[in-house]
C-alpha cells in the first residue's frame, strides 16, 4: 500500500520538488496549495512520471481554510503518513525591529506560525492512525538562537524559531505514538524565496526533508531540528 503525504506549498520551489520526489518513490501525494490552477502542471508531471496524487485547495494563512481542508481529507482518507509543512513567506524586506511594520509581522505569523501550527493540530487524528507517521516542519538557520545572527528579516526569523518550538512541543506530546516530528533547515536554496545568490540547488535543498520523511524511524530523534541529515542545535 502506498503511503499518503500532504505537501503544503507544492505548486513551486521546494514543495513542488518534494511532491515530485515523493511521487517518484511510490507515495501518493496530496498537493495542498492556495492556487489549484498553479498546481495543475505539478500534478500533470507527477502523473506523466507514473506517480499518483491530487490537488486540494488550502490557504495556510487562513485558519478556516486549514480546518476545511482537514475535514475534507478526513472524509476521503483513513490516515495520513507524511505531512511536509513547506509553505512559508519572507516579506521583511530588510526591516529591523525599530522600523518593522505590524502588517508584516501579522502576515508572516499567519503563514509561518499559525499555518504550521494549525496544519499539525488539524491533521493529528489522521497521523495517529498511521503505523509510521512523519511531520516535517520547515525552519531556517535564521530561526536559531544558539549562533550569531546570520542576517536581517526579524519577523521571518522569529516565526522560524516558533516552528522549532512547535516541533519540540508536538514531539513531546506525541512521544508515545508512531508520529515522529522534526524541523529542517534546508539551507539557502535557489528558489523564488532564496533568490539568485543562494548557494544550493533545489535538489540539494530537498535531500534532508525527503530523508526525514522516508528514512527508517530508528535513524531519527523526534523533536529535533536537522540540517544535512544531522541534528542542528537551535
Amino acid at each position: 500500500m502506498k503511503k499518503i503525504a500532504i505537501v503544503t506549498g507544492a505548486a513551486r520551489g521546494l514543495g513542488k520538488a518534494l511532491a515530485l520526489k515523493l511521487a517518484e518513490n511510490n507515495v501518493f501525494v496530496i498537493l495542498a496549495v492556495r492556487s489549484v490552477e498553479k498546481a495543475v502542471p505539478v500534478l500533470e508531471e507527477i502523473v506523466k512520471n507514473g506517480g499518483e496524487g491530487v490537488i486540494k485547495q488550502c490557504d495556510i494563512s487562513e485558519i478556516a481554510s486549514i480546518e476545511k481542508f482537514a475535514a475534507d481529507i478526513a472524509k476521503e482518507y483513513s490516515h495520513i503518513d507524511i505531512v511536509l509543512n513547506c509553505a512559508a513567506i519572507s516579506i521583511d524586506n530588510g526591516a529591523t525591529i525599530e522600523n518593522l511594520p505590524y502588517e508584516t509581522v501579522e502576515k508572516t505569523m499567519a503563514t509561518n506560525f499559525y499555518g504550521t501550527l494549525w496544519m499539525c493540530k488539524m491533521l493529528l487524528p489522521l497521523l495517529r492512525k498511521s503505523a509510521d507517521a512523519r511531520v516535517v516542519n520547515f525552519s531556517s538557520g535564521l530561526g536559531q538562537l544558539t549562533v550569531p545572527r546570520m542576517g536581517e528579516n526579524p519577523s521571518y526569523s522569529m516565526s522560524k524559531t516558533i516552528v522549532n518550538a512547535i516541533t519540540k512541543i508536538m514531539a513531546d506530546e506525541e512521544k508515545d505514538t508512531n508520529i515522529i516530528v522534526t524541523s529542517v533547515d534546508p539551507g539557502w536554496v535557489l528558489t523564488d524565496m532564496g533568490g539568485p545568490n543562494a548557494m544550493l540547488t533545489i535538489a540539494e535543498g530537498i535531500d534532508t526533508p525527503f530523508w526525514l520523511a522516508t528514512t527508517d524511524a530508528k535513524n531519527l530523534v523526534s523533536g529535533e531540528m536537522y540540517k544535512e541529515r544531522q541534528i542542528l542545535g537551535w
